[in-house]
């Protein structure tokens, strides 16, 4: 069996689907299928009952590709509050964390079906890490407001 250190988590081992080789620097693990076993991964942290630990939290983020900026907007924090999450501090009896928790395992499902409005919601949140806010614009077409194209 292989641990999957890598991942980020600590108790991920791997019976099959990984075959060891030799590399010009050294010995390596080539795993097959990485995107399946991390969603593999993903939906078996969703289902626990238990709440998220620091280390699954940053790796449902991480997968979702959220920055701890994008996230801590979300649930009402800075990203140094979730660093400080991710790092297994101040984890317990906060509504903020229990807030977060609840958010990445619902966002996190809906990513792995193939949500694609879920995808494109998350792209958008990623994307204000990189701009300023943004002017909304409203026009009044036939009785109904919709957002303006200029």
């Amino acid at each position: 069996m292989f641990q999957y250190a890598s991942c980020g988590l600590p108790d991920v081992w791997l019976t099959n689907g990984y075959r060891e080789i030799e590399t010009p620097y050294g010995h390596a693990v080539s795993i097959e299928n990485l995107d399946g076993l991390h969603k593999a991964i993903g939906l078996r942290i969703t289902e626990s009952p238990k709440p998220l630990t620091g280390m699954e939290l940053r790796f449902l983020r991480k997968e979702l590709g959220l920055s701890q900026k994008s996230l801590g907007e979300m649930v009402g924090r800075d990203a140094q509050s979730i660093a400080v999450w991710e790092k297994g501090k101040g984890l317990k009896s906060q509504k903020a964390m229990k807030a977060a928790d609840i958010l990445l395992r619902v966002l996190y499902r809906e990513h792995a079906s193939g949500n694609g409005g879920i995808r494109a919601f998350i792209q958008r949140l990623n994307a204000l890490d990189r701009t300023e806010q943004e002017r909304m614009q409203f026009e009044e077409v036939e009785g109904a407001w919709h957002l303006s194209a200029a």
